[in-house]
């Protein structure tokens, strides 16, 4: 059964929002965060939004995108000073930082 809200079936949606809360509980406890090492570079990047906030830019290294023009999913950490950010999926790099448009 997909949720009508999220589209995706409980046992593709479920081990994701897993993964996002131990990241993000990692981000809140003190010191237990020590990077991210396994994020995807995103360049040319902006803050966009489309239902949810997400990311426009050119991707490299994504598991399931070809390189190049790309969006991201729901956007739900970002942090414009370590120059990276958490989707629903996985952490995005922006070493360029975001965009001003």
């Amino acid at each position: 059964m997909n949720d009508k809200w999220l589209g995706t079936p409980p046992d593709v949606i479920i081990p994701r929002l897993r993964s996002l809360l131990s990241d993000l509980e990692a981000l809140a406890a003190p010191g237990g965060f020590a990077g991210v090492s396994d994020a995807v570079n995103i360049r040319n990047c902006i803050l966009a939004q489309r239902s949810v906030p997400c990311l426009i830019g050119e991707m490299s290294g994504h598991p399931h995108v070809k390189n190049g023009p790309g969006v991201t999913s729901e956007l739900f950490y970002l942090d414009r000073k370590r120059k990276f950010a958490r989707t629903l999926s996985r952490w995005y790099r922006f070493d360029d930082g975001l965009l001003d448009v």
